[in-house]
């Protein structure tokens, strides 16, 4: 059985690795917020054709990066208190958290099946009405940005010819009539020929930016989730060194005072007074 002294050297060992843990939590809780920030921003750019749930899994790395911070710091103190109630509710906040990522994971995974038809509705909505400013803003944005034009081709501008509020200049393509499209479908101002018209589907594209965001915020969580793997590990194994070391630092003292208390009935008892004899009468 480990003395009290080997027990304390390996808590303290435990306790330096959690520390070490805790620090590259931390590390990843930027770099969660870091990502749930740069994907909400991305999204934004295209906030009109995005549906609402498609900013909860980058909402939800937001929250899980400031909650991670309250969690490290919670095992710190916990470990260097050598309270086993706080180890162990740190080992069940990372549990908890834990399953928050791959609930996340999976649900970004999830969307990527069904990305192009939610995002074809709300493009087509929004070309339909191409003469309101707010669509038109977000239609030139999306096109400028990721170098396409239309939803799967530029010949998707036909159908708007002769719209008034449209604005769409004549170009030229090879095997296809003569098109209209926005000013912005052009990458230069000559824009009369085919070689200066980005012929990229817009929605391609755009459903490749939401796929290449959820995975990277699938592998940020995965990132997270091994170290938290460790960190619950540690955090378990301290629990049961910090009870082990108490149990035996209440065992050493209660033998110390039961050797105390010996000593001092012994005492007792070697300065006892003697008893002095006294003959009896019919001994006189």
């Amino acid at each position: 059985m480990p003395t009290t002294k080997e027990l304390d050297l390996g808590m303290k060992c435990i306790k330096y690795m959690l520390c070490v843990s805790n620090f590259m939590f931390v590390i990843v809780g930027l770099l969660l917020i870091s990502i749930g920030y740069t994907i909400k921003t991305i999204y934004g750019t295209f906030d009109d054709f995005m549906e609402g749930h498609y900013y909860h899994p980058s909402t939800l790395a937001i929250v899980i990066g400031f909650f991670i911070f309250f969690v490290a710091f919670f095992g710190c103190v916990g470990a260097f208190k050598e309270s086993t109630f706080m180890v162990n509710m740190y080992a069940f906040l990372l549990t908890l958290i834990f399953i928050l990522q791959i609930s996340a994971c999976i649900a970004a995974y999830a969307m990527r099946s069904n990305i192009s038809e939610s995002l074809y509705e709300n493009m087509k909505n929004a070309m339909d009405h191409f003469d309101e400013h707010y669509n038109a803003f977000i239609w030139n944005t999306t096109q400028f940005n990721l170098q396409c034009c239309g939803i799967d081709d530029p010949t998707d501008w036909n159908a708007y010819i002769g719209r008034e509020g449209y604005g769409l200049i004549n170009v030229t393509l090879p095997n296809y009539a003569n098109i209209s499209v926005p000013a912005s479908c052009c990458f230069n101002e000559n824009c009369s020929v085919s070689r200066n018209l980005y012929t990229a589907g817009c929605l391609n594209r755009l459903s490749g930016v939401v796929s290449q965001c959820a995975l990277l915020f699938g592998i940020g969580a995965l990132c997270v989730a091994f170290i938290q793997i460790l960190g619950i590990v540690f955090a378990s194994v301290l629990a049961k060194s910090i009870r082990k070391v108490k149990t035996q630092r209440l065992v050493a003292t209660d033998e110390r005072r039961r050797q105390l208390y010996n000593q001092l009935v012994k005492n007792q008892e070697q300065t006892k007074s003697p008893e002095l004899y006294t003959p009896k009468d019919s001994e006189a």
